[in-house]
Formats: C-alpha cells, structure tokens, sequence
C-alpha cells in the first residue's frame, strides 16, 4: 500500500493464509511504496477496469498470489474456480504485468510489452469464458509482408492460394513445398497440444505412503504413454524431422525446404522473435515451431491482435476470477514473507 505495509503468515499443516496489517511498531517496509503516477482523463477511465485499491477483507486465505500478471490471474482464477479463498497482490497501479495497456503519449493507449496473442490456451478461453468477460480477437491478415529492393514483395497470410501466387513469384519450387511444411508443423503443433494441456507428473521429495507412491506411479505411467502413443502417431521420419527442428539452426530447417531467401528470411523472424538469437543459433528450431504452434479462433498458426490492447487479455482473466470469488488488489507492494519465525524478504 502507499501508507501501510502488509505481511502474511503460512499457517501449517493446514496451508492456510492469514492477511495482517502492520501496526507502527513493526519492521519497517524494506522497499519504499510508491503512490501511482498521475494519469490523463483517457488513461483514468481505461484503468478503472484495470485496477482496484480497496482494501483487502481481513480474513484467512487459502492462496496468496504476489504479482497481478496475467499467469497470476490466471493461477487465481482457478483456484476460486475450485473454492479456495484467493487474494492477488499487485505492486502498481494497473493489472496485466507484460499484457498491459498504458498510456506512453498523452492521450494515446499502447500495449507496452506484449503485442499479439496466439499461445494462450484455447482450453483456458473457453473454461474461464473469456470472450463473454470482454475479450475480443482480431485475426492478423496479412500476417507478413517483405519488401525487396527491387521493387517485389512477398505477402503471407492464411490463404492458401493467395500464398501459393505470392511465393511463385520467388520460386514455383517453394511455393508447392509451402504446403507440406505447414502440415508438418501443424503435426508437431498437435503433439506439443498434449504437453501444453497435460499435466506433468511432479517428483516427490518425501517418502510416501505406498498407496501415494502407487498413484503416483500410475500418474507418471499414463502420461508418458501418452507421450509415446503421440510419437508413434508421427511415425518414425516425422519423429525424427520433430527431433532435428527442436535441436537444430532455424536456418538449416528452412534450408530443407526451400530454395528462396525472401521466403527464408520472411519465415526465419518466427525463430529469431524474443530469442536474442540468430537463426544459424542451435535450438533456435524450436523457437519456430513455438510461434507457429498457437491459434486463435480455432485456427492454428493465427496471431491476433486484442482490441483494447493486452490489457484487456488481463483484464478478462481479472473479471473471470472476480466472478469465481478472487479478491484482485492494486498499489499493494510485499515487503516481505513471515513463514513461521522466519522471514522472507521480497
């Protein structure tokens, strides 16, 4: 907060959370609170969905989540979902950490990290109804366009045939490949679904009972068979291309396959975006596969912009756990964690 600083208690075994304000003679606040800048009448009325700094009920809470980003609303979404008593702490003014929308210019609302959504899950859209609490997708197309100097361009999007005339001013031979590296990567996008939406087995740090061992044990089994059962659906060449995209150079995947560097070079920003890498970088394969294995709208490969700009991604996972019973809390910096008699700082 801007005059009190806040603390909380792990109750053990129970896990239970308990909110207590700091009375004057407490420890004094390691990291100054500061109040949240002065904001223009447009950017005041875009932040009053954004943010809340009413103060939090005094109560026990089953989960604390520090940081309002969009995996902490997420995280505290559903864990209301399921009934536990949640509270988000945000240290600035507005939600959203990277998928924010602020005002850089007077008068003017830009997305300041996060620009384009396409890996947020589609399950998580659709079980925390997003679309119903305000979020609105507006599919990229074109999605690309290359300019050369002399004078010709090359222009992708989700068209096919529209794809197919723009790469054969480049190469005839590229453009009848284009086709089938698209379907290999939509193969390796649907194995990667079942890791993306599947949880993964945790390792244990503590003897179990033999009836916990053998559940988890069961679990560990299940989804490594499932892993298998999927590699054996690409089949062997496909599951040795997958195995070479993940470890190899972008550039001697793309190499494989084509023959123009105007398409290469066009295809090589997916590997090299957010990386600080090159696309000769081993590894930089999977960075590929990894912006081309999203969707939007149910269709694979699909960037979209947000109306409203990122913002309203956190801001639509914000309605969703305030509707599930979440408290969401702004301008509330943690100082520090009290974990029994032991102190964390932040």
């Amino acid at each position: 907060m801007c005059t009190t600083c806040n603390w909380f208690v792990f109750s053990y075994p129970a896990f239970r959370l308990h909110w207590q304000q700091l009375q004057p003679q407490n420890p004094p606040c390691r990291t100054k609170c500061v109040a949240p800048p002065a904001m223009s009448p447009a950017a005041r009325v875009l932040a009053r969905g954004f943010s809340s700094s009413a103060s939090l009920p005094k109560q026990k809470w089953d989960a604390l989540i520090i940081g309002g980003g969009h995996n902490g609303l997420t995280s505290a979404a559903y864990l209301a979902r399921a009934g536990l008593a949640v509270a988000v702490l945000e240290r600035r003014h507005v939600i959203g950490g990277a998928a924010v929308t602020e005002e850089l210019v007077p008068g003017f609302l830009f997305s300041r990290c996060s620009y384009l959504q396409s890996l947020l899950r589609p399950a998580l859209i659709r079980e925390l109804k997003l679309e119903m609490h305000g979020l609105k997708l507006l599919k990229r197309n074109p999605s690309s366009f290359t300019p050369c100097l002399d004078g010709r361009y090359l222009l992708l999007g989700p068209d096919a045939d529209l794809n197919h005339s723009e790469i054969s001013k480049f190469s005839e031979k590229d453009a009848s490949a284009y086709p089938r590296y698209e379907e290999q990567l939509q193969k390796f996008s649907e194995f990667m679904d079942t890791l993306l939406d599947t949880p993964t087995p945790e390792v244990s740090r503590s003897e179990l009972p033999f009836a916990s061992r053998m559940k988890e044990k069961l679990e560990k089994s299940t989804f490594w068979s499932l892993c298998l059962g999927k590699i054996l659906q690409l089949g062997q060449k496909d599951a040795l291309d997958f195995v070479d995209l993940l470890v190899s150079p972008a550039s001697k995947i793309l190499n494989n396959w084509f023959e123009s560097d105007v398409l290469k070079a066009t295809l090589g920003t997916d590997a090299v975006i957010g990386s600080m890498a090159s696309v000769h970088t081993p590894g930089s394969g999977y960075v590929l596969l990894h912006h081309v294995m999203g969707e939007s709208g149910g269709e694979r490969g699909i960037w979209s912009y947000v109306e409203g700009g990122m913002g309203s991604v956190s801001l639509a996972i914000a309605n969703a756990a305030r509707e599930a019973g979440a408290h969401i809390l702004t301008n509330a910096e943690v100082c520090y964690l009290e974990i029994g008699n032991s102190c964390v700082a932040m």
